[in-house]
């Protein structure tokens, strides 16, 4: 699927994603978007007993889970095509723990948080196991916050969608890299949930990393992207 292709999908519904097609209906005001990088969707996404809380936050949700990564090699050239054109418009944070705080004090339309833990994977596959279990609990800690608090029940969305995956298999060291020609580098699992979301779970729709910017422009308001 090509990227116009992508986002006629997404915002008509026909992908069953929005719950509505017109901009002016949407109710979400405030976006978080995690970006655990260098993480497996076999990891975060596939094994519930070791991200029980991200599970749970897709099954309340709307996951597409052949989201595609093209070039696996910088984290920072991924990154960038992720925000590609909101320069300027999110709050960046560096931990998921952050981005309660964030909310309460600024409010802002969007935050981007950035956990870069994973990449630890390059050493040890037991301590990427460890950063995925952490991460999954700060996720679940916002999520039940987010839910339970008056106001940001009401208008908050979340995307959780790493720059890219990691290998399929660890290497003899014990390390886990991110390498050209493995499945699990080049597709993950994207996770949205939020008020203008649909429930479901696409398993065959090929979706890229390059239109994420364009959907989060379109769901908070076309003039949000810079």
């Amino acid at each position: 699927m090509n990227r116009r292709g992508f986002l006629q999908q997404t915002t008509l519904s026909a992908a069953a994603f929005f719950t509505g097609s017109r901009a002016r209906s949407r109710q979400t005001k405030h976006l978080v978007l995690v970006v655990n990088g260098g993480a497996r969707k076999k990891d975060y996404y596939e094994d519930e007993s070791l991200s029980p809380n991200i599970r749970r936050l897709a099954e309340d949700g709307f996951v597409f889970e052949e989201d595609h990564c093209d070039r696996i090699s910088s984290h920072d050239a991924a990154f960038a095509e992720m925000v590609n054109g909101l320069e300027g418009n999110y709050s960046l944070v560096q931990s998921v723990w952050r981005v309660a705080a964030v909310l309460q004090q600024h409010r802002p339309r969007m935050i981007v948080c950035r956990e870069m833990a994973h990449d630890v994977g390059h050493e040890s596959f037991t301590e990427y196991r460890r950063v995925v279990r952490a991460t999954d609990s700060a996720v679940g800690a916002l999520f039940d916050w987010i839910k339970a608090d008056p106001y940001f029940s009401q208008n908050t969305a979340i995307i959780i969608r790493p720059d890219f995956g990691r290998d399929d298999e660890v290497n003899a060291q014990g390390e886990l890299h991110h390498s050209e020609g493995f499945y699990y580098t080049h597709r993950v699992a994207s996770i949205f949930w939020g008020p203008d979301f649909r429930k479901g779970v696409d398993r065959r729709t090929v979706v890229n990393r390059r239109d994420l910017a364009s959907m989060m422009a379109t769901l908070l308001g076309r003039d949000f992207r810079g």
